[in-house]
Order: structure tokens, then sequence, then C-alpha cells
């Protein structure tokens, strides 16, 4: 590298966005009417922005975007009708609209439905959306809490009984809460208690405490959109209260964007766009927007056009886009089969030439999976869609590419490559590497052998970002930035073949072996080379009469496995010459014309039948490596053909990667290239001594070098250890570089991501001896394996480090394992599941061994931390989905939907779980089904949280009971049907861990007082290959409360700590048996034995006057009621009496958990003093033996506790009398507050203030009030809610509000969520929204209002 001391001419425009390696700049340059038009190019991501420059209009001047589509149903509005009066209507917020006079609704239908804001952002968006709500209302709460301090202040400052110097107070604030908290406190001094600056200060003080409270409760759900829709007689139209305003007056109705091109601002501030789709004939609002800026990075290199920054555009800035959103905003914008599925039909509906998916994730089988098939069928194959997708970022070892690019049929898989102009405008090298490969590139082979990448692009680009990013443009890399440039090469071609060719047909299969093969070699693995867009053109354009060219090839190496290619991974597939059948079958294009049901005359099935009739191949085979053989020839028809092919790698050399390929030329024209090629890939591995360690020399490095070695686990071991050293001289000859350390092993039907370690280790960066001498760098990585498998160690310096490196590499392993009947070892190593062991056993042995080397600190030690429960469903429903966005592309025939509803109850606040269903979780490309998805709702029907096939930790805040929605679609009706019983399984994290007890033999488990035999294992060192006993205490686990007989406590067992640990679960068994207390009817105290005849008449004429007793408090006629009551207390002693008087109390005040003055409490004047009789009668009744009851908390005679059980009856009835007669205090006292609570409920009515409604009760009544309130918090628990609710209003009778809200508040918090105290809360939310409309702290009883339709919605959420 030179020095430059001047600035050179211009700035390398042309790698911002590149386009030149891959011929596409020259191309669209040579052929400017073939860039892209025509074609529309669909993208499946995160959707694109509508605010985003170079993505608004083609370069015809079209409009860029043909339709925005949410595909996941996360931006969905239920909608309801309504009827407006006078251009108002009842929103479904509960804010009423004003509607826009201007608006034409022919048929006067109105609906509404409402959407919360934070569920339609990115989660950055919403961030700052947030952040800037709650500091805005937190600057208002805070006046408000000055305020109240401020009053406080001045109360302590002045003289107590100077109202005037108190009320100028109110001067100090220029904000109304200010004056409202003068008047209100004020109140407490007109009142007639002599001691009114004690009742000021108590209720100052309780005012700064419950502010405290709300302040620090506050979270802020986001606004809630109210959403208006209407036909104006043409189209829907929708309109969003996107200010909460409820003024829509001057807003415009937007119609759906397919037909009107309208665009909303969501987010003003934010520049958040969005825009509008109808279904369902008008009843779903779809809300589209963007879950990510992924999506508009993506367009941006397949199709944008700048026109005034030419130098910017895409690859194809002439092709149309068609935004598919699969990225759901519930689970952080993550794909789901929901989303997947719509969008290939959304695919086929707007007839999309190209697709775009720079999506993916790890799946346990490739190339299969209902979407993955559904794809390659019909949208490849039937619909001839080129559909291009990232093969992922998870290299750079073999077999890491993702589903569905790298590991599936009809797909064009793109790995990313880095070149000179990108190096020089995106990463500001001041010295460049060679072009490569990035390192993070995923590589192939699949598990079954196929290529796993097909083709490179560029994987970095400068190009357009969403508005709300507050970039234009924006760098961005990885396999999701190549996919798009390949899909806009594919653009490119399509565009010039409609343009060129006229109406012929192009199928995908002919675009892709156009694209692979010109392909300019790079030097990767299995000839997959940088894709070359004139080149594939003129390779288009020369075998367009080639019949051939339109087919693909499907083949099957019949092994274990139908695999796709020979991968030959472990050592002993390598260890002997292998022997192959190989099928080859060509897979022909077919149409949608071709059907059954559309072919009426049978001439497209004709065409195609006769195409595969016409087909012939007569190929030449060719291996490119001598260890491989096959035979010459291969005649193929349309129903295909075997060859057999020889694989001899015992002669290759050890740990190294050898690959070569089968391939197939067309024997008319060999020039033309492979016609297909098989991938053969052989790992062979290198062999571990018996010190169960292997040195893989020093390896050499140089930019952008990659090193791999292969290395056969032994049996038994379980974790691998790989030390890295880098000698001192090295590093200071060379820069410090930072390279990736991957290391990896393959496991039949399972992701590669359970056995893989992906670390960044720097060289060169560590300190080192001064002037040299012996010191080194040294690393140490750990990973987890499995006996038997190979393991790849690929060291890798990262491609944007500079200088050369050695670096000595050695794995060492090693293994403490279960033991297996007798101690013979599996192959594969034992008990890979983990090991379970039964509760009920009292004692559990486990035999271990040390299969690979002598094994050191020996210490085992089983901690568990969840606790797993199954549960069932209570309700399972199996139903047809809507056949507008949810049928099945093959059969056309709408999907079925299985419901099923869980109940989950949590015992405690801020509560971790983790929810499974092994039969359908984890899963997404290769699963059956083609959704699952579930949501958890809490008692009170508000969501919480989603999650989609790849379930992870929650967290649950609040305890109580939940919903837990399970959703599984699927075509089939009748698979379902299967798993409605299905069980679910819920991992709880464990407040506190618990530990089991180990030991080396059995005594001591039980004693410690019979010393243990010399020969018995004392631990710390395992000879190799020695077995020893591992005992486990399992009586004498201390089960948590939260687990019951039969559920699982899950954890870890260790060994050791240079060894793997191993799952562990303990089945808790069942509880102890405890003798129930037998007891009988007390018989009176007489001198006489009772005879049996005397004792039955007794007992049955005491069950007689018990249900008497009950149909007092159910009869529903007061005269009947009445009669009984009096017929009863006739002949009846004083515990009796009690009891009646308590059952005709509780049918006076049958709603117990309702607000003693509203409606539903049915306490009118008349009752409630009738009420407060009959509560003194029971409370002079039961007060005296209620007292005994403390007595008797250790009873132990069968008297003392028959006088225990009477005194703790006498003790319930007195709470429950004293609490009626507060509560018919409280109606008494607030004669006329439900009509202030009507008020205060209606829709955004703000109260004055103004006690003109309310009726003072007499001192006499408000003394009684609190003598009984005083008594029954003597008996029961303050916080229980039938007292809050009981007594809160003596202090609403003395107008002090916030003392009155302090227990409200601390019960709301607390109190478990529960459909048994759905009633109580109701409750209390009521009287906390009346307490604070009596305060006039308006700031809180808007955020309340505001916060009720999500806290409480009418339904649940939609899945």
């Amino acid at each position: 590298m030179a020095n430059k001391t001047t600035p050179r001419q211009e700035f390398p425009t042309h790698g911002l966005m590149p386009r030149g390696e891959t011929q596409a700049a020259e191309f669209v340059r040579k052929y400017p009417q073939y860039d892209g038009r025509g074609v529309v190019a669909a993208v499946l991501d995160t959707g694109i922005d509508p605010g985003a420059k170079g993505l608004q209009v083609t370069s015809e001047g079209k409009r860029k975007v043909v339709d925005y589509i949410d595909c996941t149903g996360s931006g969905d509005v239920e909608l309801s009708d309504v009827c407006a009066e006078e251009l108002t209507l009842k929103g479904a917020s509960g804010r009423t609209l004003r509607l826009n006079a201007e608006w034409k609704n022919p048929t006067g239908e109105w609906r509404v439905g409402a959407k919360r804001l934070s569920r339609l952002l990115p989660g950055e968006v919403w961030m700052s959306v947030s952040a800037e709500r709650s500091q805005r209302f937190r600057k208002n709460a805070q006046q408000l809490t000055d305020a109240v301090l401020a009053k406080k202040g001045a109360v302590q400052d002045k003289d107590q009984g100077k109202l005037s110097e108190v009320s100028k107070v109110s001067e100090v604030s220029k904000v109304s809460e200010v004056s409202k908290v003068s008047e209100i406190s004020a109140k407490s001094i007109k009142t007639k208690d002599s001691d009114t600056s004690k009742n000021l200060t108590e209720e100052l003080d309780a005012q700064v405490d419950v502010l405290k409270t709300l302040n620090g409760a506050y979270a802020d759900l986001g606004p809630l959109l109210d959403c208006v829709v209407f036909h104006d007689g043409e189209q829907w139209r929708a309109a969003i209260d996107v200010d909460e305003s409820g003024d829509l007056s001057a807003a415009a109705a937007l119609g759906a964007y397919k037909h009107t091109s309208d665009v909303g601002e969501l987010c003003k501030r934010q520049l958040f766009y969005y825009t509008l789709n109808f279904y369902d004939e008008g009843r779903t609002l779809s809300i589209v927007t963007c879950a990510g800026s992924h999506s508009t990075h993506v367009a941006g290199i397949l199709a944008a056009h700048h026109p005034e920054e030419p130098q910017n555009d895409g690859v194809a800035p002439g092709a149309q886009l068609l935004s598919l959103m699969i990225g759901d905003h519930r689970v952080g914008s993550m794909e789901t089969g929901v989303g997947l599925t719509r969008a290939v039909n959304a695919i086929v509906e707007y007839g999309a030439d190209v697709a775009n998916m720079s999506y993916g994730e790890p799946s346990s089988s490739p190339n299969v999976g209902q979407w993955v098939q559904t794809v390659a069928q019909e949208v490849v194959r039937r619909h001839g869609c080129v559909f291009v997708s990232s093969a992922g970022n998870e290299g750079p070892a073999l077999s890491s590419t993702g589903s569905p690019g790298g590991t599936s049929d009809g797909f064009i898989g793109v790995g990313a490559h880095v070149g000179y102009d990108q190096m020089l405008a995106e990463y500001a090298m001041y010295e460049t590497v060679g072009d490569t490969v990035f390192t993070w590139s995923s590589r192939g082979p699949t598990p079954d052998g196929d290529r796993g990448v097909d083709v490179y692009a560029p994987g970095s680009a400068i190009t357009s970002f969403p508005a709300y990013c507050k970039e234009r443009l924006c760098l961005r890399n990885g396999t999701s930035m190549s996919s798009p440039n390949l899909c806009g090469v594919a653009a490119l071609l399509v565009s010039a073949w409609k343009q060129e060719m006229g109406g012929a047909s192009l199928s995908p299969y002919r675009v892709k072996n156009a694209i692979v093969s010109t392909a300019k070699p790079i030097g990767e693995l299995h000839g997959a080379g940088m894709v070359q867009t004139d080149s594939a053109w003129q390779f288009l354009k020369r075998y367009a009469a080639r019949a051939a060219e339109q087919v693909s090839w499907r083949t099957h190496v019949d092994d274990s496995r139908r695999a796709r290619g020979i991968y030959l991974r472990n050592a002993e597939e390598s260890a002997h010459a292998r022997f192959f059948n190989v099928s080859v079958v060509p897979v022909f294009p077919t149409s949608e014309k071709a059907r059954l049901e559309h072919d009426s005359d049978g001439e497209s099935g004709r065409l195609e039948s006769q195409t595969q009739f016409d087909f012939e191949q007569r190929l030449l085979l060719v291996a490119t490596e001598s260890w491989v053989s096959v035979p010459d020839a291969l005649y193929v028809a349309s129903q295909g053909n075997k060859f057999a092919a020889r694989v001899d790698a015992t002669k290759l050399q050890a740990g190294r990667l050898h690959t070569a390929s089968i391939d197939a030329y067309d024997s008319t024209d060999v020039d033309r290239g492979p016609v297909f090629s098989i991938p053969v890939t052989v790992t062979k591995p290198l062999h571990v001594d018996a010190s169960a360690c292997v040195d893989l020399g020093t390896l050499q490095f140089r930019p952008t070098e990659i090193v791999r070695r292969f290395v056969a686990v032994p049996p038994g071991a379980t974790r691998a250890h790989i030390v890295l050293r880098a000698s001192n001289a090295a590093a200071l000859e060379s820069s410090p570089a930072l390279f990736y350390l991957h290391c990896m092993q393959l496991e039949p039907a399972t992701r590669f991501r359970k056995f893989f370690m992906r670390e960044r280790v720097s060289i060169g960066h560590k300190s080192y001896a001064a002037g040299g001498g012996s010191a080194e760098q040294k690393e140490t990585k750990t990973m987890d394996v499995i006996g038997g498998a190979t393991l790849e160690v690929c060291l890798a310096q990262f491609w944007n480090q500079l200088g050369a490196h050695d670096i000595d590499v050695r794995v060492e392993f090693n293994g403490i394992v279960p033991a297996n009947g007798g101690g013979a070892l599996a192959e594969g190593g034992p008990l890979r599941a983990g090991i379970t062991v039964h509760g009920s056993n009292a004692v559990a042995r486990l035999d271990f061994i040390a299969p690979v080397r002598p094994e050191y600190d020996v210490s085992p030690s089983i901690v568990l931390t969840k606790a797993r429960k199954t549960l069932r469903p209570h309700e399972a429903v199996i139903s047809p989905l809507g056949a507008e966005r949810d049928t099945h592309l093959a059969t056309g025939s709408a999907l079925y939907k299985l419901e099923l509803d869980y109940r989950l109850e949590t015992t405690r606040e801020e509560t971790q779980l983790c929810l499974h269903m092994p039969a359908v979780d984890t899963q997404i490309y290769e699963n059956w089904a083609d959704n699952f998805a579930l949501a958890i709702f809490d008692a009170n029907k508000r969501y919480l949280i989603s999650q989609i096939s790849y379930t992870s930790p929650l967290l649950i805040k609040q305890c109580g009971e939940s919903l837990v929605r399970v959703q599984i679609r699927h075509r089939s009706a009748k698979d379902l049907e299967a798993l409605k019983d299905i069980p679910l399984l819920v991992d709880v994290v464990l407040k506190s861990s618990i530990r089991l007890t180990t030991k080396f033999d059995m005594a001591s488990i039980f004693t410690s007082t019979v010393s243990s035999s010399a020969a018995v294992y004392r631990g710390g060192f395992i000879a190799k290959g020695s077995r020893i006993p591992l005992f486990i205490d399992t009586i004498g686990a201390a089960v948590p409360s939260e687990a019951a007989p039969g559920d699982v406590l899950v954890g870890k067992l260790t060994m050791s700590r240079h060894t793997a640990d191993f799952d562990f679960e303990y089945v808790v068994p069942a509880k102890s048996i405890k003798k129930p207390e037998e007891s009988t009817p007390a018989a009176p105290k007489t001198d006489k034995p009772e005879s049996k005849e005397e004792q039955d008449q007794r007992e049955m004429n005491e069950a007689l006057r018990r249900v008497r007793v009950d149909w007092v408090k159910k009869s529903r006629d007061d005269g009947v009621r009445t009669r009984l009551v009096t017929d009863l207390l006739a002949n009846s002693n004083d515990e009796q009496r009690a009891e009646v008087l308590a059952a005709q109390l509780s049918a006076l005040d049958a709603t117990s958990s309702a607000l003693p003055w509203s409606e539903a409490a049915c306490l009118t004047a008349a009752s409630a003093r009738r009420a407060v009789g009959i509560a003194d009668s029971v409370i002079e009744l039961t007060r005296t033996q209620a007292l005994t009851a403390r007595l008797y908390e250790k009873a132990q005679t069968d008297d003392e506790k028959t006088l225990k059980k009477q005194a703790e009856l006498a003790r319930t009835q007195l709470i429950a009398a004293l609490t009626t007669k507060c509560r018919a205090l409280a109606a008494l006292t607030h004669g006329s507050v439900s009509a202030t609570a009507s008020e205060t409920c209606a829709d955004y009515v703000e109260v004055d203030g103004s006690d003109n409604d309310e009726t003072d009760a007499s001192e006499q009544t408000v003394q009684e009030y609190e003598r009984a309130a005083a008594e029954l918090r003597q008996w029961a628990a303050a916080d229980d809610v039938s007292v809050v609710i009981a007594t809160a209003p003596l202090h609403m009778a003395r107008h002090q509000y916030a003392r009155a809200l302090q227990p409200v508040l601390a019960w709301l918090a607390k109190a478990p969520m529960k459909p048994a105290n759905a009633a109580e809360r109701r409750s209390m939310v009521e009287l906390r929204n009346q307490l604070l409309a009596k305060l006039q702290w308006t700031i809180w009883s808007a955020h309340f209002r505001a916060i009720a339709p999500i806290e409480s919605p009418a339904t649940y959420e939609r899945l």
C-alpha cells in the first residue's frame, strides 16, 4: 500500500451498490430496455417502507410497489357494526368519534375497531414513541406530584386553622391540577370532624404515597387507535385516529393501496407510514406496516430506482415489487407459517415472475416440510416463479446452510461474496484483500449431500433504508443482501426474455440452469461461482430452442436415507469402498391450465404429455476425481433411469476435505457443460489415539484463508477442548487479526446448532514477553460433542484481516457416561436424551464409566432448576379458515385450524417459564403442519405474549390463572382430529434450585453413623474404563410447593467440570398420606346415654334445620324468607340464631363483591338499615365465642377440637356480619354516590368536583361506621378484598379519597389474576376510577380510561 498525500478524484460510487462484478451494470448499459421492465418481483421479508427513497417509481415511471401485504395478520383489526348519529359514533376504544362530513357512505353502515400502536411498529420505533410518550406523561404527572408536595409543605408551615392561608397555595402552579389539589384537600376542612388539621395532613400524606405508587407502576401500553371503516359505493375505506383525539372531521379515509396508491402517516415525528387492505367483505381491516428495516434494504438492492442518482440504482431498476410481510410484529419480526402460506398465495395471485426470500432458519431435515414442497411444486414448477433465497450466515463450517435457500429443491440458494469495489466503497479498507466469500457465509453440502449453495453474489450494499431510520442509504451485509442481488439478475433475464422471445415459455429451471452454468469460478465448494448476468443471457439465447433446458433434475442416492448427493462424513463411511445406486429423474414444468378442473378440452394436458413423450437425453457421465467411478453413458427418458457409482475413499488423506462430482453431459453438445452434477463430499476424519488428543499441527494463514480439519470423536466422549496457540514471534511480525473458530457435528434429523460452536478469537491482541522469548498466546474453547460422529474444526482468518499467522491447534476429548448394560458402550455414546429417575424409588443407582481417558476432578452434583407440568386442553375446536387468504395452494381448498385452550396457573409474581409441544414446535420449514403458534392471555382476556415454532423462555409478571391458546393449521381436518388432546409441557423456573444428595455408597444416603468400606470409591478420579456407582437420594428431595405428584423436576447432572452435563429428570412421587380427623355432631351433655334412635332423630333434625337455613339464602321471595327466619329463630339456641341471622344477612347483601352504593349491590336505604340491625344481632351473638378461637389453636382433645371448630365458625360469622354492616353503612353514608359513579363511567365526561349531588351523612352514622370498620380490621386481613370494599367508603365520607385509594391500589397490584375474582377486580377498578375522579387527577383518570380496553378486552385476540 502506497502512502497518499492527495485524495482521489472521486468517490468510488460504483462500489456502494455492487453490480459490476456480476455484469449487471454492463448488461443494463448494453440493453437499457431489459432493466427489469415487465417483471414483478415478490419480496418475502419484513415489509417495504412506503417512504423509502428509491422505492417510489420504476425507470419507466410506474409505481414501484404494486401492493403492500401483511401476510402475518399482526396488523389485522376485527371490526364490528355501529350506528352513527349526527356524524358521531362510539369507537372501539370508548372515545366518541367525530366523522368527516365529506365521506361518501351510501349504505350508512359503519364499522369500528381498534389497534394498539405498539403492535404496528418495529421495536426501535416503538421504543422511540414510547420514550416520548412516557417523558410527556411523567412530566405532567410530576407537576401533579409537585403540587401535592407544595400543598403539604404549605400546610405544615401555616397556621392549621387558617384556611385562607392554605388556599393561596393554588396560585403556585400554572397547571389546573394544582388548584384542583387545593380544592379537594380543602373539603376535609368543611367536614364536621373537629380534628380537621389531622385529617388534612393524613390525606395529603396519602396523596403523596398514592402518587408514588401510581408513578412507580406506570407502564405505557401505547395508544389504542380507533379505526372507522365504510364502503363508499366503489370500495372499502378506512380512517385511523392516529392523534387519539377522536376528531376525524378532517381526516382522509384511505382505500386499499393496490387500488388507490393511498399511503398514510402513522407516526409523524418518526416518519413511519402505513397502507391498508380489507378482507372478509370489509369485516377485517389490515393495517400494513413494516416489521423492520431488513426488507427495505433488500428491495433497494433488488430494484431501487433513483431518478436523480441513477448510480444508486438497484440491480433491476425497471422491475416492480410486491411487498409481502412474513415477519410478525408479535414475535419480533420472526417468520410464521401463516405468513409463509399467505405469501405464496399472493405470489400466485399477483403473478410474480421472481421472488426473493432473505429469511431462513436451520432445519432438522433438508428438503422436507409442507411449505417447502408447496413452493417447489406449485410456485416454481406450476406457476413459473423464479424463487431465490439466502443460504444463511452460519459459516464457514460445512453443512451450515439454512432452510429454505440452502437446503431445498426449487430454490436458488445464494452465498455472499465480497469484491474489490465493495472493500473500497463500503468498508474503508486502507489495504484490500483478494475477492472472496464472506467468512460467515454458510457453506454446503446439505446433510443429504446436495450442493447447498448454488451460486454467489455480492453480499453487501449501501442502498435504500426506511425513512423512520433517518437514513436514506445504509450499509448492510449478509446472504440477505446477496440473495436480492441474484434475484435482481434473474429479473433482468426474465425481462430480457419477455421482450426478446415474445411468448416463448420460460421455466424457472431454465433460468437457474443458465445462472449456475455460466457462473464465474471462484474456487468454492462443488464449483459454485459468481453470477454473470450477460453470460447467463447469452446462454439463454444460445439454448432457447433446447427443450431439455426447461427441466430440472431430481437425483436420489440409495443409501440408508434417500439423499440427493453422496456425503461420507463419519469414519466408518470412508473406511472401505462404497457402492451406490443413483436414480436420475427429469422434473418437467407444468401449468395451472393443465389441472383437470381447468383443462376442459384436454389440450393443455395433451401438450404436457407430448412433451414428456418426446423427451430423451443421451448422457455421458464423468467423475471429476479418480476415487469415484461411474459408467460412461446413461440414457434417460421422461421416467428417469438409474446407474451405479463407486466411491473409494480409503487412500484419501485423513483429516482433510475431499470433493468430487459426477457430471452428466449431453452427448450432442458436450461444450454446453454439465446438464446436472451430483456432488460427492468426503470428510475423512483423523483417528484419535489412546491419549484422547489429536494435534492438528501448525496451521498457516493468509488473508481470507480457511483451514478445515476433521476428527473422529471417540465413542463415549462428551466434550471437546480446542486449544489454540500462537507464538509471540509470529504475532510481532504481522498485524493482529480476528479469526473464526467454527466447530460442528451433524446428527440425523437434528438442527446443526445442537453440536455447534462458533467463536471469535483475536490473535495478536494479547500481551507478549518484551523482546521475544517463549511467551505465547493460548486460547481454549470448549463444546459438547457426541461420540462416534465426525467433528469439523474450521479455523478462518476473517475476510478483512491482514497479515500472516501461524497457529498450533490441538483437540482434547473428555467423557464420563452412564454405562449401558454391563458396561457395554454404544457406538455413538449412550443416553444422549438424558437421565430420568423416579422419586418413589427412595434411592436411585446409576453406573458411570470413563471410556475415553482417565478423568479428574470428579465431583458429582445434581441441580434441579425447573418444574415440568403437563397440561391437557380443556377445549379443542377444529374449524375452517377463510378462503380469501388461507387456502392451500395445491388443492385450492381452505385450510383448517385446531385451537386448543389450556389453563395455566402461576403461584408467584415474575414467574419464568417455557412452553413446549414437541410434536409440532421447534420447526418451521420442515414442519408437516402449516403453522404452530401460541398466545397467553390473562384472566381479563388481555393479550400478554405470543410465540411461534421456536418457543423460548417467557416471563409472566402477575400470578394467577392464564389461558394458553395454541393454534395448529393444516390442510386436513382429519389429521388435526388426532391432536385434540395433545399435551402442552410447561417448564416453570423454580424460585430456588434444588440439589439432590449423591453418594458413592448406599449406606451414606441413610446414615453417617456407619463407616463406609475402605473399598468404596471416594471420588476425584476415574481410571479409563473403570466403572463406578452413583447413588442418588430421591426420597429426601425437597420437592417445591408448585410441583405436584407426576410432575417432573428438570435440571442437570454434572460429573466433572471437564465433561458434558446430562439432562436430568426427577419424577415427583405421591405425597405422604395424612390420616384425616374424624368428627361427628356432638351430642348434648346429659347424664343419660343417648340411644341410637335418639341419635338418628337428632342428626336428622339437624340436617333438616340446615337445609332450611340454606333456603334462607336461596329464597327469591322476601315473605317466604321472613317466615322461614321467624320459624327458625323460635326454637334456636344462640349458635343457631347466629347461623340463621348470618344466612339472612347474606341474602340481603348477596353481591358482596359489588360496590355498596352501586345498582349491582341492591342495597336500598331500607335494606341497608335492616342489614345494620341484623348484623348487630349477629355480632352480639358471636363476638364472645369468636374471641375463644385463639385459646384452641393447639387443640388436642376431642372436646377442645369441637370448641375450636365452633369458635372458628363464630369468627367467620362475625367477620361476615361486620363486613355487611360496613357495606350497609357505606351505602347509607353515600346514598347518592351511585349517580356520581354513573357519570364517571360515562363516555369521557369530566367530573368538576362539585359536591352538590352528594349528601353528607349524619355524624352519628359516620361514627358508627368508624367503629364497625375498626372492629372489622381487628378480625380480618386489611388487604382482603371484601374488607377493602367495605371500609374504603369510610374515608370517602371524610373526603379522604387518597386514603381510600391506598388499599385499592395495593390489592390491584398483588391480587392474583383469576376468573374466580373477576367480579372483585371489576369492583376495585371501578372504585379506583371513582376515587381518581373525586381527586380530580385527570391525568391518571385519562390514563386508566385509555388502557381499560387493552387491560380488559371484550374478546380474545385472534392468533
